[in-house]
């Protein structure tokens, strides 16, 4: 006996009526897969290919005009580089410290701007670079700089490191809406690119050691 159960307008109706979820369902499961593909797959620069600037200090509103700051200076000091990038990051008092253990285990952001609180707990584990042969070489100028709490001695080697720069030897930086007093500036030493990451200290320390009303690109279009 041969049952015949045609296709009608009656029975579609039907199926979709009481199993319309079972196609949203599908559609975002296959969306979230297409996304996750997307992610996994996605292209990203090399650690030697890219610096971070990781920004934990005080920041107005118009983060824009850092971020152009960094875009002015990969095409003019770090040419080579195919990121150079500012990122503003939010310190939670409950998990900030594990958030910043978190990113210097995985080698994540090459600069950093901490309060004197996280910077000494970072320096003082080893995670932040010793500048002083930077400094004995001349690459960083640290001439006049009160270097007080920007020394730390490490926990594991018992040596004492020169792990920052207090961010308010460079005033300059507030043409940039860029603001760190009580913060400090210091380099992740696992971050991957170190000699790059020097360099654009350098330059800050070079550029920004005294107060500017506005960034040198702005001042070179004026003219």
């Amino acid at each position: 006996m041969k049952i015949s159960m045609p296709i009608t307008k009656k029975r579609i109706e039907t199926h979709f009526h009481y199993l319309w979820w079972l196609y949203v369902l599908v559609a975002a499961v296959a969306l979230l897969g297409w996304n996750l593909v997307g992610t996994v797959t996605r292209y990203q620069s090399p650690p030697e290919l890219k610096v971070e600037w990781y920004y934990g200090g005080y920041m107005y509103d118009q983060g824009e005009v850092a971020e152009a700051l960094m875009a002015q200076l990969n095409e003019q000091l770090l040419p080579d580089m195919e990121e150079v990038t500012f990122r503003p990051i939010v310190m939670d008092d409950a998990y900030g410290a594990m958030q910043l253990s978190t990113w210097a285990f995985a080698g994540e952001g090459d600069l950093y701007t901490l309060d004197r609180t996280n910077f000494g707990n970072m320096a003082r584990n080893g995670t932040m670079l010793n500048l002083q042969p930077y400094v004995d070489s001349g690459v960083l100028n640290l001439d006049g700089i009160d270097l007080t709490g920007c020394y730390a001695t490490i926990t594991e080697l018992g040596e004492e490191w020169l792990c920052g720069i207090p961010m308010d030897a460079m005033p300059g930086l507030l043409a940039y809406n860029l603001a760190g007093e009580d913060h400090v500036m210091s380099v992740l030493i696992n971050g991957g690119n170190n000699d790059n990451t020097i360099k654009l200290l350098a330059w800050m320390l070079e550029n920004c050691r005294e107060p500017v009303e506005l960034p040198p690109a702005a001042m070179e279009q004026e003219r």
